[in-house]
């Protein structure tokens, strides 16, 4: 289910909207949404079935879960991150619930997918006003809460990160992020698909 959240007149102006000229041959696409809310599971399918669109696979400092695909993301110390940040190594970057999430940056020519918080994407929209940033979600709290403890978060990190979904989503819907609802992983990918195509259409 897609839903349009509407950007302020003051963040169109700083920022943009999603349609704007692309200003290079490549597309970003930015991926955002609380954990849950299935932005890894739709990444890939988006990846596999476009030949056209790489997954950036961004650095973190956190542990690997019980859920996470090989390759997914790449892990890194602390140090190693900071070094790497301060090279100016990344896209984007951010401390979300006490580790490092970054962006390395890419030099493909394909399109690019990159699955990070809205944070991240009020970043890559500073510098990169055509990008298309789009707002993964769950049906609702409960089955977000639901999400994560079936995928292996304890009940009080749960919590924490439906708390901070509230946040994500108000500072989503102040950037002007379309928000799709994940309630069938079907249907979520083919109308983010159509999203990237229209994207593509507007060079």
């Amino acid at each position: 289910m897609l839903s349009w959240l509407p950007a302020s007149a003051d963040s169109d102006r700083r920022l943009g909207c999603h349609w704007p000229v692309r200003s290079t041959s490549v597309l970003l696409v930015v991926l955002s949404g609380p954990g849950g809310a299935g932005k890894g599971t739709i990444a890939r399918a988006l990846v596999e079935g476009d030949a056209a669109l790489d997954l950036s696979r961004s650095w973190t400092t956190r542990g690997r879960r019980a859920d996470d695909i090989e390759g997914a993301y790449v892990f890194v110390t602390r140090e190693e991150f900071e070094e790497h940040r301060e090279a100016g190594g990344f896209l984007e970057w951010n401390e979300f619930l006490g580790e490092l999430y970054g962006t390395p940056v890419s030099n493909s020519d394909r399109d690019l997918l990159l699955e990070i918080d809205v944070a991240g994407g009020h970043q890559v929209l500073e510098h990169r006003r055509d990008a298309l940033c789009l707002f993964v979600d769950a049906p609702d709290d409960e089955e977000l809460r639901r999400r994560l403890l079936a995928r292996g978060d304890s009940i009080s990190r749960a919590d924490q990160r439906a708390e901070e979904a509230i946040r994500e989503r108000a500072e989503a819907d102040r950037l002007g992020y379309v928000r799709v609802v994940n309630d069938d992983l079907q249907a979520t990918v083919s109308e983010i698909q159509s999203l990237i195509e229209a994207a593509r259409r507007q060079v």
